[in-house]
């Protein structure tokens, strides 16, 4: 019999993002003629294939997942919504996730729905929020590394978070560009995936656990992708390193490592690394691992390739691919 198998990272594009970044003069702004999305001065991105298979959300997206053997998939936005400025993400975040809910009914169990917000506008994020799992039925909200200038630790944004356990949904800490300078002229795929992603997320989840955000809503839920954003193999270090001088500035009443047995699960998202699966499993357990393919920015196939040959016992492979989905709440179609 086939093992249920949960995808916690694929992705989409609604059309009315695309449309908003054509139109815009700042950035992040898409130039449709050299099909290249712009995320700065120096940042830009071809897209090529990708962008239609971001953009396809129909059939062909379920017989790939057929294909491969997903059972069901949290779909999310893309990068985009949350970089612009209220003005424009207030409704561009309701238009992208009135079409998620649409998919969702229009494949009962086979996609749930993840929440994009106007992160930026903290009250119309929380009635958003409340709109999405309420009357859409959502399992998550979907946020990303930093907000531009600012970033998800800060004092201003703990009522999403608050909103967030208050309804009884996870958060998906997403990797974003970072804004600090010294990557940008390297080109996207370093500025991004290659190491700016990694290491803008990595500093994410450290600030929101040593600003004490995991000890003011205690029942906070968080994933993190690519098997933990490197912090597994760097985990202990941080636990001693941290307390190495008196530091007045952190506010975290637990260890970092405490915060990654009780609040922080990572997916197997973009990282095909039997090493690194090995060390995020040694370090956090096989109970605090889920199963993301990162589609379409990764092969859904080759992922699920990658966790069909890891040395896991039946057990361990039915807590990775469906078991450690359903403490979330999520179960599989």
């Amino acid at each position: 019999m086939t093992m249920k198998l949960i995808d916690f990272e694929h992705h989409f594009y609604d059309h009315s993002t695309i449309e908003a970044m054509v139109q815009r003069k700042g950035y992040p702004h898409y130039d449709r003629e050299a099909d290249v999305i712009h995320w700065n001065e120096l940042i830009k991105m071809p897209q090529g294939p990708l962008l239609k298979r971001l953009l396809d959300i129909g059939d062909e997206r379920v017989k790939s997942m057929d294909k491969v053997g997903i059972s069901t998939a949290i779909v999310s936005t893309a990068q985009g919504v949350e970089d612009l400025p209220p003005s424009e993400s207030v409704e561009l975040a309701k238009k992208t996730n009135n079409t998620v809910y649409e998919l969702t009914k229009r494949y009962p169990g086979r996609f749930l729905g993840s929440a994009i917000l106007p992160s930026r506008d903290v009250n119309a994020a929380c009635d958003e929020l409340e709109r999405c799992v309420k009357e859409l039925g959502f399992v998550c909200w979907h946020t990303h590394s930093n907000y531009g200038p600012e970033s998800p630790e800060q004092e201003k944004y703990l009522p999403l978070f608050k909103k967030a356990t208050e309804l009884g949904v996870f958060i998906y800490l997403h990797p974003t560009l970072p804004q600090f300078e010294g990557l940008g002229e390297y080109g996207f795929t370093l500025a991004g995936p290659g190491a700016g992603f990694t290491v803008d997320t990595m500093l994410a989840v450290l600030k929101l656990i040593v600003s004490g955000v995991f000890d003011k809503v205690p029942e906070t839920k968080l994933l993190l992708g690519h098997l933990g954003e490197a912090i597994p193999f760097l985990l202990d270090r941080i636990d001693n390193r941290i307390n190495f001088l008196p530091n007045p500035n952190l506010k975290n009443k637990e260890k970092p490592s405490y915060y990654f047995k009780n609040n922080i699960m990572v997916t197997t998202s973009g990282n095909m690394s039997k090493e690194a699966f090995k060390c995020a499993q040694d370090v956090l357990g096989i109970e605090n691992i889920l199963f993301g393919s990162d589609y379409p920015f990764e092969s859904a196939e080759d992922m699920v390739n990658f966790v069909n040959s890891l040395s896991l016992t039946t057990e361990e492979r039915e807590m990775l691919y469906f078991k450690n989905a359903e403490k979330l709440g999520i179960y599989a179609n």
